[in-house]
């Protein structure tokens, strides 16, 4: 290479780092605004308020915490608030009498039925009906009203949901979501009743097919003891009571193998009465004398009339799986 030739290529190289070197100084001097920007950036406060001032999110959940607007500070006993904050205990429930369900509403499909029509709790509400269902509940009116005009009608204190077995053969995701959708819109409409998720009942080993079964079942009752935070909502199972050694429902215990007999809506209710919580605070855990009053043991013969009212209420129709 002659010096001709040298002198070019530096010339060309000298012209190339005159040009290039403000745009690669520009971009650097960028990406140094941003970082220092990112760095000012206050972390998410945590909200402190109690539980009983919660109000839902966008999506109707409860207890949500939100971040406050840009420049705000957290206060300085904010961590020790969030700390102190009142943890989940679905499990700690006390006795109440009948009166606790004055201001109670039902939700229910053909089990709540027979509760309503069986069972003792009289002065407590009911929105309830054969073979309603998660999906449908938006367009089933029940009385002239959709579940949203009951709700909407009158304050309740406690409110009980009991859905899930017409839908069970469905996808379980699925019927999980449109069980959530509801009980967020119940929290939206009844900010500070308490919301009382039940267990769907197990059916007994001879009524089980390969869509209704009771695997499938506490696939589903798993997804709603999850909706449950212990606060607002809690999960409710009485499967145990009615349960035989297998797991499923006693065959004693029922005529269809899938709804109890009428007799025993009365040890149902005594059983919710066992299993209450105070508005705003966990109660104490229910007392051994309570407990022993849930067993199946303390169930006890009823006129036989009601046990005959149960053979005709109809049977299967319910699982309709639509």
């Amino acid at each position: 290479m002659n010096n001709f030739q040298k002198g070019i290529y530096t010339l060309i190289l000298l012209l190339t780092c005159c040009v290039a070197s403000p745009i690669i100084f520009k971009q650097i001097w960028k990406n140094s605004d941003i970082k220092q920007q990112k760095a000012a950036v206050k972390a998410p406060v945590v909200n402190t308020q109690t539980a009983d001032t919660d109000k839902p999110d966008a999506t109707g959940a409860a207890g949500e915490t939100q971040p406050t607007s840009e420049g705000e500070t957290a206060p300085a006993d904010a961590t020790e608030a969030a700390t102190s904050a009142p943890e989940p205990s679905n499990g700690n429930f006390a006795q109440s009498g009948p009166e606790y369900f004055d201001d109670a509403l039902f939700i229910g499909d053909s089990r709540t039925v027979g509760l309503r029509d069986y069972g003792t709790l009289k002065n407590a509400d009911y929105y309830c009906d054969i073979g309603l269902s998660a999906y449908k509940i938006n367009e089933t009116t029940i009385g002239g009203s959709t579940v949203w005009g009951a709700l909407n009608a009158k304050q309740y204190g406690k409110i009980y949901v009991m859905l899930g077995i017409n839908e069970v053969g469905n996808d379980i995701e699925y019927t999980a979501s449109a069980y959530r959708k509801l009980i967020d819109g119940i929290r939206e409409v009844q900010p500070n009743a308490i919301v009382y998720i039940e267990a769907n009942l197990h059916v007994t080993t001879a009524a089980q097919t390969s869509l209704i079964s009771n695997e499938r079942i506490d696939m589903l009752n798993a997804h709603m003891r999850d909706m449950a935070d212990g606060v607002h909502i809690f999960y409710i199972d009485i499967n145990s009571v009615f349960d035989d050694e297998t797991g499923a429902l006693t065959p004693d215990y029922t005529n269809d193998g899938i709804h109890v007999l009428g007799k025993y809506y009365t040890t149902w209710c005594e059983w919710l009465c066992a299993n209450t919580v105070s508005q705003g605070q966990p109660a104490e855990a229910a007392t051994a004398e309570n407990a022993q009053a849930a067993e199946p043991a303390t169930f006890t013969s009823e006129p036989a009339e009601t046990e005959a009212a149960t053979q005709g209420r109809p049977q299967n129709e319910e699982f309709s799986n639509q």
